[in-house]
């Protein structure tokens, strides 16, 4: 898929991590990546906006020993990347992409009308959950038929992914 290298830090955006927790899957996220992952403070307090899922990303930081980091506020690049892109998107979206493309992260967020156009024109490479969902195929976390379950249980749960099975995805990524 990519090369993560040693500082290389995976973004977490709320969607992908609402997606995970739907599909009952938000374990995938540590074992396919590990302490690459990072949940910036403004991610974090949008998430725990839902009391409903707060006791589960409560656990997940706790038992995977998930990097919360502040905003950097003391970036004047940043700051102003960010109060330009918080005029078109969410809190979290603006954050991820602000820090990402300053500091060279990787983002992880579903968001793609939000997120393409500005992620292909700095560079910055994005995970989606669908990509998550099939690096835990490809690397045998998950079978194709587990995996078209917990994409259809996601579906179920009223959010929206692009496709109905994994192998769409495969095809539609290598078109």
């Amino acid at each position: 898929m990519f090369l993560l290298k040693d500082d290389t830090k995976i973004l977490l955006d709320s969607d992908v991590i609402r997606h995970l927790i739907k599909g009952d899957k938000l374990s995938l996220l540590h074992k396919l990546f590990g302490d690459h992952l990072v949940l910036l403070k403004v991610v974090y307090d949008e998430l725990f906006r839902s009391t409903q899922i707060q006791p589960i990303i409560e656990n997940f930081i706790k038992f995977n020993n998930l990097k919360i980091i502040e905003f950097p506020s003391d970036n004047l690049e940043i700051l102003k990347e960010y109060a330009n892109l918080k005029k078109r998107f969410g809190d979290g979206e603006s954050a991820c992409m602000a820090v990402a493309k300053f500091q060279n992260n990787i983002i992880a967020s579903s968001n793609l009308k939000d997120i393409k156009d500005y992620c292909i024109q700095n560079k910055i490479v994005y995970l989606t959950t669908m990509d998550i969902l099939l690096e835990a195929v490809d690397t045998q976390l998950l079978s194709e038929d587990n995996c078209n379950h917990v994409i259809q249980t996601i579906k179920a749960k009223n959010s929206k992914l692009p496709v109905n099975t994994i192998a769409e995805y495969r095809q539609l990524i290598n078109n």
